[in-house]
């Protein structure tokens, strides 16, 4: 079997991703795409949870590039993934699947 080898060039890739190329334009746009639908898809008690889903980046990191849409409230993997008591609410998951890119 014939082996491919390839190389990212790691200057390239940060440069299309640079603030104000179009490519992280682009990626902060799917983002806040995936935001504001995680934003309308969590339950509300106090809004706590929502006001704190975010996006970060875009990052060019270990040859890819992208952006990270969550959150650092500590009781959101419960609401997300649900526990034996309380059924999951997965408004990241859902807000991704929506987004259709």
């Amino acid at each position: 079997m014939a082996q491919i080898r390839h190389r990212i060039n790691q200057s390239a890739l940060a440069a299309l991703a640079a603030p104000g190329a179009s490519v992280y334009r682009d990626m902060l746009r799917r983002g806040i795409r995936v935001q504001n639908g995680a934003r309308r898809r969590v339950n509300v008690d106090t809004g706590r949870l929502r006001s704190s889903i975010n996006v970060e980046g875009p990052v060019v990191r270990g040859g890819g590039a992208g952006v990270r849409v969550g959150t650092n409230v500590e009781y959101a993997i419960y609401v997300h993934e649900g526990t034996r008591r309380m059924r999951g609410n997965p408004f990241l998951r859902d807000a991704l699947a929506d987004a259709r890119y």
